[in-house]
């Protein structure tokens, strides 16, 4: 009788035990519903006018960043409040602060802002750029950028004096009883061969000299001239190409300052213009001040040319510059001239007061959106 009382115990215990395990999964699914009935109401700001990104139109909140809260917020049932913040810097300081609890936004992840509030895990990347005007000239411009290369300008010339040397010592411009015309033009038609490196044999000598001398004048135009194709074709194909931001030079950085840059204040764009131009010791006056936007209706202004200062080149973010232009009709009077050389993740903020139960349940919920691509589906139905 004992025995069989101490295997019904050991069974219900084991069955006990089963249901346990089969129940803890559940009831780890359901932390986000005693998590929102104990937080009640979470407070989530976004910033406004930023599409792709986050924008309210009229009562309603759009963007990329807004539809992936709202999948996060069904799947842990969470109960929220949307507001808008206007700028991002703004938006950093409320959360540092502890009046919103999530900010819903395309945050970029710097040294910065880490000192001050906490990330959330990223779901998407962005990155510097620098888009600038088109030339209503092109070709006059590509002209000109050819003939202002250094590689072009000096092989062109030292081509032109080696040929030109060799072309005044060749005995086809020396040949007695010449007038002093009929000496400039074959002095003129043995330069213009040697240059060409076409029907050199018809100024070629009997001398031994004279082939050693037209022999090694064209080795050396065929050096010259490969130097000065090959930098014309890379001038060429890197006109639609975006330079590296590390590659830009204090000289093109003032450049551009003078021809008018604009950045929306309250981004990282502004801070890194800042930051670009304390390294290259420009100080800010009034050619070199950059053109800062207080908003992004400002910023279509100044990119329009309907400020008193318009801007031929503005600094923006991947993720919002072809919206930007989009909104300014402008897609084809710009085309990006730097950028980034690497992508900086952008991930949502957590204020200050939010409890890590909270923080941790939405991290889980972005992590599985990545792995199943939900984030980046998202973001491309946004941007297509």
């Amino acid at each position: 009788m004992r025995k069989s009382r101490k295997a019904i115990s050991a069974l219900a215990i084991s069955l006990l035990a089963v249901a346990l395990s089969e129940t803890s999964p559940r009831i780890s699914a359901h932390a986000g519903v005693a998590l929102a009935e104990k937080n009640e109401i979470v407070k989530i700001g976004t910033v406004d006018d930023y599409l792709p990104c986050s924008d309210q139109i009229d009562d309603n909140f759009e963007g990329f960043s807004i539809d992936i809260w709202r999948r996060i917020s069904e799947r842990l049932n969470l109960q929220y409040n949307l507001s808008t913040i206007s700028s991002f810097d703004e938006a950093v300081n409320l959360a540092a602060e502890g009046q919103f609890d999530i900010i819903a936004s395309c945050h970029e992840v710097t040294p910065e802002r880490l000192k001050r509030v906490e990330y959330a895990i990223p779901y998407t990347t962005g990155g510097i750029v620098i888009a600038s005007q088109q030339s209503n000239r092109p070709v006059l411009t590509l002209i000109g950028k050819i003939f202002q290369n250094k590689i072009v300008v000096r092989c062109s010339i030292l081509l032109l004096i080696v040929t030109g040397i060799t072309a005044w010592t060749s005995s086809y411009f020396k040949k007695p009883k010449n007038s002093r015309k009929s000496k400039a033009r074959r002095l003129t038609k043995a330069w213009t061969f040697l240059i060409l490196n076409d029907g050199i044999d018809t100024i070629v000598g009997r001398k031994i000299r004279d082939h050693l001398t037209v022999l090694i004048t064209s080795l050396l135009h065929t050096l010259l001239m490969s130097a000065i194709i090959g930098t014309t074709a890379a001038i060429i194909f890197e006109e639609k190409i975006a330079r590296k931001t590390n590659e830009l030079t204090s000289k093109e950085l003032l450049l551009l300052l003078k021809q008018g840059l604009a950045v929306q204040t309250g981004t990282s764009n502004a801070n890194w213009l800042k930051k670009e131009m304390r390294s290259a010791g420009i100080t800010p006056n009034r050619e070199t001040l950059p053109l800062y936007a207080d908003s992004k209706a400002q910023m279509i202004e100044f990119i329009q040319g309907k400020q008193a200062r318009p801007a031929k080149h503005f600094v923006a973010n991947i993720t919002t510059y072809k919206t930007l232009l989009k909104q300014s009709d402008l897609q084809e009077k710009y085309q990006l001239t730097y950028q980034l050389p690497s992508k900086t993740p952008q991930a949502f903020l957590f204020g200050g007061k939010v409890k890590p139960e909270l923080k941790k349940m939405i991290n889980i919920e972005i992590a599985k959106m990545n792995r199943q691509g939900l984030t980046e589906q998202i973001e491309k139905d946004w941007s297509d």
